[in-house]
């Protein structure tokens, strides 16, 4: 067991045997409470579904988090570099690097796109990067969401609702904060309103 687990499992160890499923049902009406729902388009009857929800917490210790974060922060600068280059000067198309084809027959190439101007010249401003955890020391990208990383709002969500029902373990831990900058909390009620 590494290390920062063991709060959570002290913690667990004193805890009444029925409390993680009495706060996991708490979840669930908390979630339906408040719409942190989904639905599954394509079936029958596309009924709302409840965002999947671990009642143990997945740690992390502070310098594996740095270690990871300043990776993920590197690959979303380079998923804005190459769509820089793509919809600019293309080198890494003319270089051979990236086929051609692979860039201008995907679907979700949008050429009108081309030589457009954006703010700071993000074109990924937020991404859900899906990581799973491979041994010890690695984790492994499962894949970029860039288009529209809706589960954002749920992470958000599911950490909130750790906080409520647990607070007794959240006060354990050094848990970073996921308020974000005032630019984010539009973003951030926004997705909740839209149930993104």
């Amino acid at each position: 067991m590494q290390p920062c687990y063991e709060a959570l499992k002290q913690w667990l160890d004193d805890a009444p045997a029925d409390l993680l499923d009495q706060r996991r049902k708490e979840a669930e009406l908390l979630f339906r409470r408040i719409g942190i729902t989904f639905a599954v388009y394509g079936e029958q009857a596309a009924q709302e579904r409840l965002i999947p929800f671990d009642i143990i917490p997945r740690i992390l210790a502070a310098d594996e988090w740095r270690r990871l974060s300043h990776g993920l922060e590197q690959r979303v600068k380079a998923l804005n570099a190459f769509l820089r280059d793509v919809y600019g000067n293309r080198e890494i198309v003319r270089a051979g690097i990236v086929p051609e084809e692979l860039v201008f027959r995907n679907p979700y190439f949008r050429p009108e796109m081309a030589h457009l101007r954006l703010v700071g010249d993000v074109y990924v401003a937020i991404a859900g990067i899906d990581v799973v955890r491979v041994d010890d020391d690695t984790f492994y990208v499962l894949e970029d969401n860039a288009r529209t990383p809706s589960g954002v709002s749920y992470m958000l969500e599911n950490r909130e609702a750790m906080i409520r029902l647990f607070p007794e373990l959240f006060a354990r831990q050094m848990a970073i904060p996921t308020s974000c900058s005032p630019p984010c909390i539009p973003l951030r009620r926004a997705a909740a309103r839209s149930r993104v």
